[in-house]
């Protein structure tokens, strides 16, 4: 008898071990199996501006790196003009703090033009077309394309093209999806320039930013690029990226070609996207109106880190839902 009760406690004790065992293999299976959040999927959008824009935009993605805005956080950067060279900075994972320094203090690379003429160097024909509301944006772009190939410019494609790559962290497209916009001056259409393409990531930021009139159109496959008004690209790259959110970072400037999605932007959001927008805070209009001067970059990197620092907590809250 004695036996069969020490055989019974023998079997229970194992038996309640089993269970706990198998209660914790379960609670470990449980957790193992548990969803790990995900990021939401992110794209940048920055628009144009000039030598000024320049400044701003790469100074408001260095107050927002503190917010966790980086690379690593980021599906898809797209640039205009301006956006287009501050976007190869922030794709290629460089020190935007560090630039900032050199924009204070003047150390930057500008448009290989003679200093001082700003907007005045662009024909009064071409400010014309780029200010006009006629027609379709496509037939805006033909209107400004025809014209910028016409008019005379201080520098060849080839050597604009050369130049912008000194000012790019390399000659290799980013590991991020990057792409610089432009416009076919012949067909008027828009463009986003991607690695596959297989542009030269030179002359598809060279396309970007080249101000007609300022600087000259830039020859890609026998056709010839420039920085003409754009069509909406928004609900597309939505689309095609899967993105949930977007940041769109850019001043309004009336007078140089600009990617202001705000209506496409409004509806997107309208329909559930998530949606930051960094346009800008008191003294924009000074950086605006001076967009081609580089005398006035100093005080743009100034303005992009305030602006920046206001959309930090906007912008945490988006990367982290």
């Amino acid at each position: 008898m004695n036996g069969n009760r020490r055989l019974w406690r023998a079997t229970a004790a194992l038996g309640a071990t089993a269970a706990l065992a198998a209660g914790c293999s379960s609670a470990a299976s449980d957790q193992a199996a548990a969803p790990v959040a995900e990021r939401p999927r992110v794209g940048i959008v920055l628009g144009g501006g000039g030598e000024t824009g320049i400044a701003w935009q790469t100074a408001v993605l260095a107050a927002l790196g503190k917010a966790g805005l980086t690379p690593a956080t980021v599906d898809v950067v797209v640039g205009t003009s301006a956006g287009a060279l501050a976007g190869s900075y922030f794709s290629a994972g460089l020190d935007l703090e560090q630039l900032v320094e050199k924009e204070r203090s003047g150390d930057v690379a500008t448009a290989p033009l003679p200093a001082g003429k700003g907007m005045t160097a662009i024909p009064t024909e071409i400010i014309a077309a780029l200010g006009s509301t006629e027609g379709t944006i496509e037939e805006r772009g033909r209107k400004v394309g025809a014209l910028a190939m016409k008019a005379p410019t201080p520098i060849s494609s080839a050597d604009f093209v050369t130049y912008v790559s000194s000012m790019l962290p390399g000659a290799d497209w980013p590991a991020l999806d990057f792409r610089p916009t432009s416009v076919n001056a012949e067909t008027g259409q828009t463009v986003l320039w991607k690695k596959a393409d297989g542009v030269p990531l030179a002359a598809a930021v060279a396309s970007s930013a080249a101000v007609p009139g300022f600087l000259p159109t830039v020859e890609i496959n026998g056709q010839h690029y420039t920085d003409a008004p754009r069509t909406s690209f928004s609900a597309d790259l939505v689309k095609e990226k899967n993105l949930a959110a977007i940041i769109y970072i850019g001043m309004p400037t009336p007078n140089l070609s600009n990617t202001v999605e705000e209506e496409a932007l409004s509806k997107l959001e309208a329909g559930g996207l998530r949606v930051v927008r960094i346009t800008g805070g008191e003294g924009s209009e000074e950086i605006i109106r001076n967009a081609l001067d580089p005398k006035v970059r100093p005080r743009a990197a100034e303005l992009g880190l305030r602006d920046g620092a206001a959309a930090t907590a906007a912008v945490e809250a988006l990367l982290h839902p």
